[in-house]
């Protein structure tokens, strides 16, 4: 889309330029948001969505109580994939433009606020997918004991922006286990900087979470924690089977998110180590 906010003239009256956009998408707990509120000025931006979600699978949940004891132990088991990547470049000049952008994935999310700007440019990428989904909850009659959350997913996200108002940047990394008092998963790691000026900023942020699948009788391999069975079919162009299990599919996310390259653990035995 491209092209300019200006004055309309209706009956005799000039009605002030106004630009909304909006965009909000949610599949299996992965989530995008987006909002944009802009002035008089020239005003172009492109946008490419892709988002998929499919499931063949009984989601599992198991009720254990041995006699005699308050406490229920109840897991949750689902592989339920879930998929997204998401492109969209702006650029403007005029009056003011605020825009808004928010990702998330399972607990995990990042996010810009850019606000006041009477210039601004952005161009973000960002990847967010879900594999399987783990919980187990330990738990009496009337409150919860203990819990943990153990997806494995993947939120990928890269923002390049040029800025002459104010811009906000947070994220925020969950931890696995519940806490009781507060009611909610604390940050593993999070943070939120704020920018008042001109500025040219890049941020780029990964953050991934992998369970090894084990169900008493067998362990997946650390490269291979979904099984190629369980890879979802975009994922294994330019792959093979061998591939996976020797780890040689290992590269990380490349500059262009480009979805055949991010599904190795290489940060697993990191991600495990602290638990």
């Amino acid at each position: 889309m491209e092209g300019r906010i200006s004055p309309v003239s209706y009956r005799g009256r000039t009605l002030a330029p106004y630009h909304s956009f909006y965009a909000e998408l949610k599949a299996n707990d992965i989530r995008l948001r987006e909002r944009t509120a802009a002035l008089e000025g020239i005003y172009k931006s492109k946008e490419d969505i892709y988002m998929t979600a499919t499931t063949d699978n009984d989601i599992n949940i198991d009720v254990f109580k041995p006699s005699g004891s308050p406490i229920y132990t109840i897991t949750l088991d689902e592989t339920w994939a879930a998929y997204m990547k998401a492109i969209r470049t702006m650029d403007y000049s005029g009056r003011q433009i605020n825009d808004r952008d928010f990702e998330g994935n399972n607990g995990d999310y990042v996010g810009a606020n850019l606000l006041y700007n009477q210039e601004l440019y952005k161009d973000r990428r960002s990847i967010m997918w879900l594999n399987r989904m783990n919980a187990t909850v330990l738990a009496t009659n009337d409150a919860i004991v203990e819990a943990k959350f153990q997806p494995t997913k993947y939120l990928g996200y890269r923002v390049e922006t040029h800025t002459t108002g104010l811009a906000d940047f947070r994220y925020k990394f969950s931890d696995e286990r519940y806490n009781v008092k507060l009611r909610s998963y604390p940050a593993r790691s999070e943070g939120d900087e704020r920018y008042y000026g001109t500025y040219d900023l890049i941020r780029r942020i990964e953050m991934k979470t992998v369970y090894d699948k084990n169900n008493g009788t067998e362990e997946w391999l650390p490269c291979d924690f979904a099984g190629w069975g369980d890879i979802l079919p975009y994922d294994r162009v330019g792959h093979s089977a061998d591939e996976v299990f020797n780890c040689s599919c290992n590269s990380g996310l490349d500059q262009t998110f480009e979805p055949v390259t991010y599904r190795a653990s290489s940060l697993s035995q990191f991600l495990k180590s602290g638990f």
